[in-house]
């Protein structure tokens, strides 16, 4: 098998907004991945449900359900253990970053995103052994079960 018989990385975007679904997609696909957008928190679970991506790219303000409760909901899910999400949000604010890590999500880029930038921080983390970031995961997991109960 050579380097063209790989699969390409695989890449669920949640954005509702059209232009950055488009700018995303162009980022994306120019750096040899393989897209899919769904508009708002819902159709992501869902499209994520069918075909298991290798990374979600989570916009936190979205109808529908959030990127919020979209990243709860996937933490839950141990069907997306080892997939990891990476927020994307125009609100940067102080705070905002430590919201979405509370969420769920492994990690945090403010809006607009820079071509190279983005990249690189997907590069990051597909390739970062799930060992080394999941165990958070898990302990949220865990407390959220635990406060259930």
């Amino acid at each position: 098998m050579n380097e063209t018989d790989k699969p390409r990385p695989y890449i669920l975007v949640a954005e509702d907004e059209p232009t950055n679904q488009y700018v995303f997609r162009a980022i994306l696909e120019s750096g040899g991945f393989e897209v899919k957008i769904a508009d708002n928190g819902l159709l992501a679970l869902e499209d994520g449900m069918r075909r298991r991506p290798d990374i979600i790219l989570l916009d936190m303000m979205m109808p529908v359900m959030d990127g919020y409760e979209t990243a709860r909901r996937i933490v839950e899910e141990p069907f997306f253990d080892g997939v990891p999400i990476l927020a994307l949000t125009a609100k940067a604010m102080k705070g905002d970053a430590e919201k979405t890590l509370e969420a769920g999500c492994d990690d945090y880029m403010s809006k607009p995103v820079r071509r190279k930038d983005l990249l690189e921080r997907v590069a990051h983390w597909l390739s970062q052994p799930a060992e080394t970031w999941m165990p958070r995961r898990l302990r949220m997991r865990s407390e959220d079960l635990r406060q259930a109960s």
